[in-house]
């Protein structure tokens, strides 16, 4: 079993979201500076490959968000979208430096610095898209703050 790292807060910030494809998303990035703009065109590229899968789910207004987090041991994308109306869909890929890669079947799906992340998404879901009007742009505007996670 390998030790668990010690917990020390992270820098997060709000980057301006993307339409890929039919989806509209939120993004968020998690490091101690600001990505380049070469890692951005990496997961870009990587969301837009997802995208097709995403389309075939469907039934959530086409929204959802990414996670850019650079980690120790490399940098992870988790690619999240809503489906079906409540059901929040996952694709996680990992980069080494070499562009990223779908990290599948391995059954990993978030860490501790990016779970609060996740979790404010689940509460602007329930607050914009389940309340009645829905408001898919409410959704989008609602980021969560950055400083830490």
């Amino acid at each position: 079993m390998t030790p668990a790292a010690t917990y020390r807060p992270r820098a997060v910030r709000t980057l301006d979201g993307w339409r890929v494809g039919g989806l509209r998303l939120k993004l968020y990035h998690i490091g101690a500076v600001p990505p380049a703009d070469g890692l951005l065109a990496d997961a870009r590229a990587e969301t837009a490959r997802i995208e097709a899968e995403a389309a075939r789910e469907g039934g959530a207004a086409g929204l959802g968000f990414a996670v850019i987090h650079e980690g120790e041991a490399g940098v992870w994308l988790l690619m999240d979208w809503w489906a079906h109306g409540d059901i929040l869909c996952q694709r996680l890929s990992f980069s080494d430096g070499g562009g990223f890669a779908p990290v599948e079947p391995r059954p990993l799906v978030a860490c501790v610095w990016e779970l609060p992340i996740l979790c404010h998404e689940r509460d602007a879901w329930v607050r914009h898209m389940m309340s009645d009007p829905a408001s898919p742009q409410g959704y989008l505007d609602d980021l969560r703050p950055g400083a830490t996670v």
